[in-house]
């Protein structure tokens, strides 16, 4: 076993990054990239990523499997496998670039309607509204269901090709697992079939070194206190608050995803543009909260 203070440096973003796993179920490696690729490479960083996940992953799976929602994980698998083998043979046509604009694009909208949604309107706007309440939830039309199932199908043709997947299966896992608990158990058991399989092909590739164990014995400890810490925390929140998070956390994915991709003559202007909407948005929010500000005091 080697030593470098590296491997204690990305050991403790784990910390961080398994308490996020622990408790939605995703984001660890998105969330621990950039110091872990920034100090590794990626070529010895993306398998880290991979394998550090695997004994939680399966923990969990195995310790909650009453918890998971075999029949959406059953559709996950189906649906993502023949993508994923399509992903891969698309590797070579398609723009790595361009789909994780696109992606990145997609996962921000998204994430800013439900964030509007769980956050602004009930938060800032005080516009309360029970989403657990039977009248309140919103009915299954064959749009969602469309949607859903197109946001899975595209999920695994962009794994294949690129492991980028992950935020466009989670869109289709909150809209189909509504149960905070069920939610991450079925994403954690996901994880379990791709990361192994992923790790598979890491190992067929090389990548697995005296280096890469070491910082991962050294990771593990550390990562496991963030990950149980973070299934404790997952009993002390109720639904909206789990989507808050959840939500946010697609934001900073898509934000990220979006950000180191787009080319940097484009930066300038995609800022500029955003930030018009932006302060747009702010003004709208406003005026809206003193509307409903009026109206209480008028009731």
């Amino acid at each position: 076993m080697i030593f470098e203070i590296s491997f204690l440096i990305v050991g403790l973003m784990q910390v961080i990054a398994f308490f996020i796993l622990g408790t939605t179920g995703f984001g660890a490696t998105v969330i621990s990239a950039p110091v872990t690729n920034g100090l590794f490479g990626t070529a010895m960083g993306v398998p880290y990523g991979t394998i550090v996940c695997i004994p939680f992953l399966y923990y969990l799976a195995i310790k909650d499997r009453k918890n998971i929602s075999w029949k959406d994980l059953a559709k996950i698998v189906a649906l993502c496998a023949p993508g994923i083998f399509i992903g891969q043979k698309l590797f070579y046509s398609i723009s790595p670039q361009t789909a994780k604009i696109s992606i990145g694009t997609m996962i921000c909208l998204i994430a800013i309607m439900n964030i509007h949604k769980y956050i602004i309107k009930p938060l800032v706007l005080n516009e309360v509204e029970d989403t657990e309440a039977p009248d309140t939830i919103t009915p299954d039309t064959i749009t969602r269901k469309i949607f859903r199932y197109g946001c899975l199908i595209l999920g695994g043709i962009v794994h294949g090709a690129f492991t980028i997947g992950g935020p466009l299966i989670t869109v289709y896992t909150l809209e189909a697992v509504k149960d905070k608990k069920k939610f991450r158990n079925t994403m954690t058991s996901l994880w379990c079939v791709l990361n192994v399989w992923n790790a598979f092909t890491q190992y067929q590739n090389g990548a697995f070194t005296l280096r890469l164990g070491s910082a991962l014995l050294v990771a593990m400890p550390l990562a496991a206190i963030g990950y149980f810490l973070g299934m404790r925390f997952l009993e002390k929140i109720n639904r909206d608050q789990f989507l808050r998070i959840v939500y946010m956390l697609l934001l900073f994915i898509g934000v990220n995803m979006f950000l180191r991709n787009v080319p940097s003559d484009m930066l300038k202007a995609v800022l500029i543009t955003t930030s018009i909407v932006f302060v747009g948005y702010i003004f709208i929010i406003l005026k809206k909260k003193n509307t409903n500000k009026e109206q209480i005091k008028n009731a």
